[in-house]
């Protein structure tokens, strides 16, 4: 992801913006002036308008190759794949010898759902250019999103045959070895990548969430912030942070973390659910349950979420509610002795004696057969 320019990188491009829309205004024929304009525009923020120019000009009929094919990347590039399909099947028909209109209609078509004409498209492109280490590369990426992982696998790995620095066909290869239950190799893999380029944000997440699934907390929070640093704006970075901060026992890097998240994606339920236990964890049952709540309406029959919220209504010295709740997780989730535990602890509070009993046989029943204790 580039980094945004600065102040003065900024005012400087403003003004070359204005000194093109003079030249294009005296020259409204001249592509490359239009296309230098639309680049500017997006650069500085004015992307309504950048992509409304960029729209206009890939319906002149007399483009040059080079400009319609840039025109065309810039829309693929902004998500307006049924435009720059339009752009690159006019390049396809115009230069049957070249892969790159092949390579990006087979992008497109995936991204439209049309897997079929894609791998046609991607296939056209490899037998037209067989060298080209991106065309299996990409072919492999359609496959993977696809579920076909082992023809996936063989075209990232002819990919690295062909260009042994191809840092992201290391990091691809890399997740589908993880999916297969290849832990060290795939860790092997994103290392290469990291080696072939250090700037991949991809590949120290992916990392990153190796070393967390190992327990290496310490590491994985090294490689998020690393990926956060390259990718500002990385959801995922920023929730797998939070994670990894909560299992190192860090609450209050983790509940920043999270709400980083929340910022970036407010509809995020996961990290809604952990920022209610960095809050339970920390004994601010108000808050936790605030939080859990919020969680819960994506999930409303969520056994874990129903549990934590009975125990914060406990902690809260609300029993009646606890129950309710509690009884609804003995329901969803019979062999959870923490849930009869605490609906237990809640029933004594109101003096329901005899529920109560019945609930601690079943908590123990259960703690024993499954070699828990009780909780704290």
């Amino acid at each position: 992801m580039p980094f945004p320019p600065d102040r003065q990188g900024l005012r400087r491009t403003r003004r070359r913006i204005q000194e093109l829309r003079e030249r294009v205004s005296e020259s409204a024929d001249d592509p490359d002036l239009e296309l230098e304009l639309i680049c500017a525009l997006w650069e500085v923020g004015q992307r309504d308008e950048a992509a409304a120019r960029c729209r206009t000009l890939v319906r002149n009929p007399d483009l040059r190759d080079e400009i319609l094919a840039a025109a065309a990347r810039f829309l693929f590039e902004r998500g307006e794949f049924d435009l720059a399909r339009g752009c690159f099947q006019r390049l396809a028909a115009a230069r049957k010898d070249r892969a790159l209109p092949f390579y990006f209609l087979g992008r497109i078509l995936d991204r439209l759902g049309e897997l079929p004409e894609s791998v046609r498209m991607h296939r056209r492109a490899i037998e037209l250019e067989p060298g080209n280490a991106e065309c299996y590369y990409r072919y492999g990426v359609t496959l993977a999103r696809n579920e076909q992982r082992e023809a996936a696998d063989r075209n990232y790995r002819k990919a690295i045959a062909l260009d042994n620095a191809h840092a992201k066909a290391y990091t691809n290869l890399g997740c589908l070895l993880d999916l297969r239950g290849d832990g060290d190799q795939a860790i092997e893999l994103f290392r290469k990548a990291l080696h072939f380029n250090p700037h991949s944000a991809e590949a120290h997440f992916n990392l990153g969430a190796m070393y967390g699934e190992s327990g290496s907390h310490d590491r994985a929070i090294r490689e998020f912030r690393r990926a956060i640093e390259l990718a500002p704006d990385s959801v995922e970075a920023h929730y797998n942070l939070g994670l990894a901060l909560y299992e190192q026992g860090n609450l209050v890097g983790a509940e920043q973390a999270l709400r980083r998240v929340l910022k970036l994606d407010g509809l995020h339920a996961s990290a809604r659910f952990y920022t209610g236990l960095v809050h339970y964890r920390r004994g601010m049952y108000g808050k936790a349950l605030k939080a859990l709540q919020a969680a819960l309406r994506n999930d409303a029959e969520n056994p874990t979420i129903l549990y934590y919220i009975g125990v914060c209504y406990n902690r809260m010295d609300q029993p009646a509610r606890a129950i309710a709740v509690l009884k609804r997780v003995t329901e969803l989730s019979p062999q959870d002795g923490r849930a009869f535990y605490f609906l237990g602890v809640a029933y004594d509070r109101t003096g329901m004696a005899d529920e109560a009993r019945a609930s601690y046989r079943a908590a123990d029943s259960r703690f024993h057969s499954s070699g828990q204790q009780r909780p704290v």
